[in-house]
């Protein structure tokens, strides 16, 4: 079990990448706090898993002080019979007045692969803003015929969907790191 702890404080910009790709780790805590004023923190996960891999991916972001702002951004792609599990918890505490929390998660699952993503909020306060989205699902069975069709083999048809699918995640980490996730995520495609 991998614990990560992530501190953000007043008027302090955090963006905390996670990467997982046919990892070791099988169980992740990701908890943060926002303490100060005007502290602002995105986490990204990106995940992929094949064969047997089993991965559990918990977050857990408390809102603690006013004016804070939270986004986390989970997707992934999963293969064979791999598993993935996720709790996600956006809270916002007594006095974090203007807190803005949002938990999104896509999982793309393929062949016998298995997903569970649950978005969660617990709201302490009422001048505030926060939300989630979750899905867990197979690729569209029309996008892969179109692409077949205008001659990609299944294999490239599918290669083609999931780059596309990364993309809004990676385009919210800097350039250097987006070309070595790229990079990464093509050797294991």
């Amino acid at each position: 079990m991998k614990n990560i702890n992530i501190t953000v404080k007043k008027n302090e910009e955090k963006v905390v990448p996670y990467i997982w790709i046919n990892g070791s780790e099988s169980e992740i805590n990701f908890d943060a706090e926002l303490i100060g004023e005007g502290a602002n923190l995105t986490i990204i996960g990106i995940f992929i898993g094949k064969n047997s891999d089993s991965v559990i991916f918990n977050t857990n972001v408390i809102h603690k002080a006013p004016k804070t702002k939270s986004m986390t951004h989970i997707r992934g792609v999963f293969y064979d019979k791999s598993i993935f599990n996720n709790d996600g918890m956006v809270h916002i505490a007594k006095g974090a007045k203007g807190a803005d929390g949002y938990f999104a998660s896509k999982i793309l699952l393929f062949d016998d692969a298995k997903g569970r993503s649950v978005p969660s909020l617990e709201i302490d306060e009422n001048d505030l803003k926060a939300g989630h989205a979750s899905t867990v699902g197979r690729p569209d069975e029309n996008q892969l015929f179109y692409l077949r069709s205008r001659g990609l083999s299944e294999k490239q048809a599918e290669k083609l969907i999931v780059s596309g699918f990364f993309e809004p995640t990676l385009s919210m980490l800097s350039e250097n790191k987006q070309i070595e996730i790229r990079q990464n995520l093509l050797k294991n495609l």
